[in-house]
């Protein structure tokens, strides 16, 4: 959503945060390029749930991707040689400086996060619907809908902002209206954060609840040992995912609360203090930590997901793959 910020201001008077912004960019990319590429090359991660994630990983590469393309064009200057026609600063206004791929590319990697949350949900509280519900055309069209959605509902931030030839200044932003950035800014609070969260949270409740009762239940009846395992393993999943909304949570918050007053921290925006230094600062903050989000999935699989583990392993090892290619895990299972 923030990964990008105006042109007309200095990032925050050191040249290290803007290198760190445009280094989180590049790790990012990488780490969630890795993590397609070792779901997709091992076969036994091939299954919904997994291609979801994939799905998740590609929206968060485009994220650090335009967040790297920002910094390095603009505050950082380490692409001195970007073209400065009027088409390419346009390109640059529109797409990054009036933040329309940041906050559409946020919005698809929050409601990817919920596509996720809802498949599980579906295995896990209404498992005899799973079939009839989650077939792959309807799953398909809910991911086209979700990527869709995420770019049209921000296509006015196109028409916010235009190039201008003045020293030291490439956009000027023009709003329709005085309350049009506040009420962006509102919409993109509610829409793009507590809507996905409060759900996800309620959703990832009801699943552990579900989870401790079955788990309860087999015990009970002394039940075969694999469909007491599956059960582990799916909280291991869970548990898995409930990390990655809960890093989602904490690194989200403070940007969507620093940014709700202030779509533009110039000293022209809706209130004064947006033009401040300790609110300069604080959006600097806020801006790592958000970014940082995209970056730190590929290690929550890492350290959480034990069969993404054994994926990365088999995909890099040869040895791994000679003596445990062939095996496959529960909590992988769609139901």
């Amino acid at each position: 959503m923030n990964a990008t910020d105006e042109h007309n201001e200095e990032p925050t008077g050191e040249k290290l945060v803007c290198q760190i912004m445009a280094a989180e960019g590049v790790i990012g990319v990488l780490g969630n390029i890795l993590v397609c590429y070792v779901i997709l090359r091992v076969k036994f991660l091939h299954n919904i749930t997994n291609y979801l994630l994939v799905n998740l990983a590609v929206a968060d590469m485009l994220l650090c991707f335009q967040v790297f393309l920002y910094y390095s064009i603009s505050d950082c200057k380490l692409i001195a040689f970007a073209p400065v026609s009027k088409g390419v600063r346009d390109l640059f206004c529109r797409l990054l400086a009036s933040k329309f791929l940041a906050f559409a590319l946020t919005y698809a990697s929050a409601y990817n996060l919920c596509v996720v949350t809802l498949e599980r949900y579906i295995a896990i509280v209404h498992p005899l619907h799973y079939a009839r519900k989650l077939t792959t055309a309807r799953m398909v069209t809910l991911i086209i809908m979700v990527w869709v959605t995420s770019f049209v509902v921000h296509i006015t931030l196109l028409f916010t902002v235009e190039p201008i030839d003045a020293p030291n200044k490439i956009c000027s932003f023009k709003y329709p209206h005085q309350v049009f950035p506040i009420l962006v800014s509102i919409y993109s609070f509610f829409l793009g954060y507590l809507l996905p969260l409060s759900f996800m949270s309620l959703a990832y409740y009801k699943m552990q609840v579900t989870l401790k009762r079955q788990a309860k239940a087999l015990n009970l009846q002394h039940a075969r040992a694999a469909a007491y395992d599956l059960v582990i393993a799916r909280q291991n999943l869970i548990s898995m995912l409930k990390t990655v909304l809960g890093a989602l949570i904490v690194l989200w918050t403070l940007d969507y609360v620093v940014t709700l007053p202030c779509l533009h921290r110039t000293d022209e925006a809706q209130f004064s203090f947006c033009g401040s230094k300790p609110y300069h600062y604080a959006r600097v903050f806020a801006n790592l930590l958000f970014n940082f989000n995209s970056v730190i999935n590929p290690i929550i699989y890492e350290f959480k997901y034990k069969k993404f583990k054994q994926g990365f392993k088999l995909a890099f090892c040869r040895c791994f793959k000679r003596h445990n290619g062939n095996r496959v895990g529960v909590d992988i299972a769609p139901l």
